[in-house]
């Protein structure tokens, strides 16, 4: 397999932060068409200490990120409330490798990256467009001036033939990636008691939880099944459904399921017929069916 190792630069004497508070800096990269790209590994590697005219109390900070195509400013914030707007997360689709850094006056920063320093040198992920882009996220005061930007990036890629059907695919699935979302809310609120009823509902610390059994007589004999010459306690529709309602009620989670009062578990509400949970859909339901002479028809 074909491979290609790229050294680039990032370097700008002057930057003056425009009034959003934000400097994007791009650099692009072109490749081979034809083929599947897979990062294997990635550096970066800060080669000198910007110089910051501005309010020291505001700070400067870079995101450092690289991807198959121009990475958008999304509306999350970067930090509340002078920088309200950065690269998508690290673990977004378009993102191949992202680092950010609080760069400090008069010293080398250190990047958090992603991925890791640890992991960075293993293959990672692979892409289909014929370019790569490095882009530089600076946010600072605004009209403020950056000095000495510099920055080497390092990147290893293995190279493999694809065909054109599974490149223009990839292609067209990595642009649609980049038109990313500029706000993303995910994950919802939980307690421990939810946390408690969804994931371990049947037990309780090294005990199986209880559960009700149906009796062989009376009305719970309606939904066993009896042989044809032995007798059958005749339950009515409503009675069947109100043992059906008792079977649904909410329990805690170390209780057993069902209604205590009258024995009814809780999975007599599956497999049952569609008018006994639904209640009927017409009046007559099903149909009667008639013979020739005005008799119903018994089945």
């Amino acid at each position: 397999m074909p491979k290609s190792f790229i050294r680039e630069t990032i370097e700008v004497a002057d930057l003056v932060i425009p009034d959003s508070g934000l400097a994007i800096v791009v650099k692009k990269i072109n490749l081979k068409g034809g083929f599947r790209h897979m990062m294997t590994q990635v550096d970066l590697f800060q080669d000198s200490v910007p110089y910051l005219t501005g309010d020291p109390a505001v700070g400067l900070w870079m995101e450092v990120g690289v991807s198959p195509y121009p990475i958008l400013p999304t509306e999350m914030s970067f930090k509340e409330p002078a920088f309200t707007q950065r690269m998508p997360s690290a673990g977004n689709d378009t993102m191949l490798f992202k680092a950010v850094s609080a760069i400090r006056p008069n010293d080398f920063s250190p990047f958090t990256q992603f991925p890791s320093v640890q992991i960075a040198s293993e293959p990672s992920y692979s892409w289909y467009s014929n370019e790569i882009y490095v882009t530089l996220y600076v946010h600072a005061e605004p009209q403020a001036v950056v000095s000495q930007i510099a920055l080497s990036f390092y990147l290893a890629l293995d190279n493999k033939k694809a065909d054109s059907l599974e490149a223009g695919l990839g292609i067209l699935r990595e642009k649609h990636e980049a038109h990313c979302m500029e706000l993303m809310s995910n994950g919802h609120l939980t307690t421990k008691a939810i946390l408690r009823g969804n994931v371990f509902p049947m037990w309780r610390y090294g005990g199986i939880r209880p559960e009700f059994m149906l009796r062989g007589v009376g009305e719970g004999g309606f939904f066993l099944p009896i042989s044809t010459r032995d007798e059958e306690t005749m339950v009515s529709t409503p009675e069947i459904r109100a043992f059906v309602a008792g079977s649904r009620n909410m329990q805690p989670y170390d209780q057993a399921f069902g209604t205590a009062q009258v024995d009814i578990p809780d999975w007599l509400r599956f497999n049952l017929v569609e008018g006994l949970v639904s209640g009927a859909v017409r009046d007559q339901w099903p149909p009667n069916k008639y013979h020739d002479n005005g008799n119903v028809m018994m089945l």
